[in-house]
């Protein structure tokens, strides 16, 4: 069914290789990490990164040792910097509802369920890795009021100026504090080593924020971006001493809108050729494709893409809703490029040429589920495998006042 998706001949299966000197500039990863095999602690002991060329599924081993004393241990990415830093829960799943727990061990795990769940564990341990050096830098413990809803943690990168590696990060979500009702944002800062909560300044015109589960938060510019595909995109600036909620609606209604529709398979928000995204896919006929550009001011969506899908069967009856492909993911660098999963098969299909490449999963990927959380794009900046993560302590007081990045100033760098 998908060779038909833009009217084209299917594309031959790609091998997935991969070499040094070839390493592509991002990778499309596979959302729960392996773990690796079990064995004595080590301080040399790191993750390594499975690469391979899109459309070809790139998957993180983490080292087994960091889940010692769970029982049941799930590792998935729950978050990636817009220049290729990871942020990676690892989280105890023996208690989780048998909905998330698909009978257990890190590859079983479900992607979208396991990072909502693993966002209000307080037994969660989290690093901030860089993929291919394979450092982790584990997070202490968060010693905050209990809540009553939070949003995924995102990870966010700031640098002193627009074409060098980053010289802090923050790790952040919004948390609606179960003491007082008060809406923060929960956050841990690389430059203090520490957790703090301040107040999240909400507009009175603004809508606030709901729990939003199964869908990704993506770092674009100087922001954290979290989508609710029931009213719009909320996002905030972790890094400031004043934090304010932003808000921009979605783009509604569509023609032949499903509101009906699982949410996390048909629409993804995402970021290519330095703009934020939201894509979504109509599951009735005629099954078309939109997707809208945020404006540089940050308040409006530009239709960029109106396709009709081809979505036939080879006996030519048409697919039900089940039987659709999911949006998985959208090129960082071609806006005309999106990434689609039907059972074992991920399918590239640029809009004006139809497919232009597929790979299987590999065998090692036992458990899928039906999610568009199902991958992180993950950026490969040039600099990014000698880059050490910036640790308490070592950065400059000018890092308050820097320069924030744009993913097109990123694009550069992984160009340069």
């Amino acid at each position: 069914m998908l060779r038909r998706l833009a009217g084209a001949a299917a594309a031959p299966l790609r091998r997935c290789l991969c070499t040094a000197s070839s390493r592509p500039p991002w990778a499309l990863t596979y959302r729960m990490a392996a773990l690796g095999a079990s064995g004595a602690p080590s301080p040399a002991a790191r993750a390594s990164l499975d690469l391979h060329e899109p459309p070809c599924v790139t998957q993180l081993s983490v080292p087994a040792h960091l889940a010692d004393g769970m029982d049941l241990a799930a590792a998935s990415i729950q978050a990636a910097s817009s220049d290729g830093l990871l942020l990676l829960d690892f989280a105890e799943t023996g208690d989780w509802p048998e909905a998330i727990r698909d009978c257990g061990g890190s590859s079983k795990a479900i992607p979208g369920l396991a990072a909502c769940a693993a966002a209000v564990d307080p037994g969660v341990r989290r690093f901030v890795c860089n993929p291919l050096s394979g450092q982790l830098f584990r997070l202490p413990v968060p010693s905050m009021d209990a809540a009553l809803t939070t949003t995924p943690f995102g990870l966010l990168t700031q640098s002193h100026g627009p074409h060098g590696p980053p010289d802090r990060f923050v790790v952040a979500q919004l948390c609606l504090r179960e003491r007082d009702g008060q809406r923060v944002v929960r956050r841990f800062r690389s430059e203090t080593g520490e957790w703090d909560e301040p107040p999240l300044f909400v507009p009175s015109a603004a809508p606030a924020w709901r729990p939003m589960p199964n869908h990704e938060v993506v770092a674009f510019g100087d922001r954290l971006w979290w989508v609710d595909p029931f009213f719009g995109v909320f996002s905030v600036d972790p890094f400031s001493d004043r934090p304010e909620h932003g808000f921009v609606a979605l783009p509604r209604p569509l023609p032949n809108f499903d509101i009906d529709a699982p949410l996390m398979l048909f629409r993804l928000l995402g970021v290519s050729e330095g703009k934020l995204r939201y894509v979504e896919m109509t599951t009735k006929e005629p099954f078309m494709l939109y997707s809208f550009s945020l404006d540089d001011e940050g308040s409006s969506w530009k239709l960029t893409h109106e396709k009709r899908l081809n979505l036939v069967f080879p006996d030519k009856s048409i697919p039900r809703e089940c039987e659709m492909p999911w949006i998985s993911a959208i090129d960082p660098f071609n806006a005309n490029i999106f990434y689609f999963t039907h059972g074992d098969l991920v399918c590239e299909i640029d809009i004006d040429k139809g497919e232009t490449g597929r790979s299987s999963f590999p065998d090692s990927i036992t458990s899928r589920s039906y999610s568009s959380a199902f991958f992180v794009p993950v950026m490969l900046p040039t600099w990014i495998e000698s880059y050490n993560l910036p640790c308490t302590g070592t950065l400059s007081s000018k890092a308050t006042n820097a320069t924030r990045k744009t993913l097109a100033d990123i694009l550069v760098r992984v160009d340069s």
